[in-house]
């Protein structure tokens, strides 16, 4: 009995665990790796998402479905195991260029602020720079349209200077969901004011054509 009760407490320490669903991982799958079951659910393209507009950018999938609702989770602090196995997976199909750096966005909110930009920054594994900071915080962009998400966000942003090294040549923007891209925008002239080019944005979800607003 004593015998039955530990080799069934030891198969649920070793035995592993799907980071999204938490159900028994295919044998086959590195440890940290999604079940089939989630990732056919997830629906995640191979290549994941690309774009040249409003600036480059590229994204692990489309902001709907069953990974919008993932991603509105992955705030939650017992989240952090699937929030390491998508930025896993976003960072098996970008390969960023070696002198990269990444500049999480700060979020704008006053209380309970968006921690995702800098996890799935440091998640990358490339060197990570805090260039930006908010000057003040703006409305809710929820409910704004694109020309109203632009106005709201003029000097939100103020980028530190070149430090002794001198600019970065390659900084790439990192935030949890793109949709207009007003955010990433407003950051970008940030950062180019002080010196700094921006390469592009990285991040979890690209907002569908059809749900942004105009």
């Amino acid at each position: 009995m004593h015998r039955a009760l530990l080799s069934f407490a030891q198969a649920l320490l070793i035995e592993p665990r799907c980071p999204i669903c938490d159900g028994p991982l295919d044998s086959p799958l590195p440890p940290t790796a999604p079940c089939t079951t989630c990732l056919d659910a997830l629906a995640l393209p191979c290549e994941g998402l690309k774009g040249l507009l409003p600036l480059p950018w590229c994204a692990l999938g489309p902001y709907a479905g069953n990974l919008r609702q993932l991603l509105l989770k992955l705030r939650q602090p017992r989240q952090g195991k699937a929030l390491a196995a998508l930025v896993q997976l976003l960072s098996e199909r970008f390969v960023l260029s070696a002198t990269a750096v990444l500049v999480p966005i700060p979020s704008w909110k006053r209380q309970r602020s968006n921690p995702l930009p800098q996890r799935i920054a440091l998640g990358l594994g490339r060197p990570t720079a805090e260039l930006l900071h908010r000057t003040r915080a703006g409305l809710s962009q929820h409910h704004l349209n694109r020309r109203q998400r632009q106005t709201n966000l003029i000097g939100a942003f103020r980028a530190f200077p070149m430090d002794k090294q001198g600019a970065h040549s390659s900084v790439w923007l990192v935030d949890d969901i793109l949709t207009t891209g007003s955010t990433a925008l407003a950051a970008r002239q940030a950062l180019e004011a002080t010196g700094h080019h921006v390469a592009g944005l990285i991040c979890l979800g690209r907002t569908p054509a059809k749900e942004r607003r105009r």
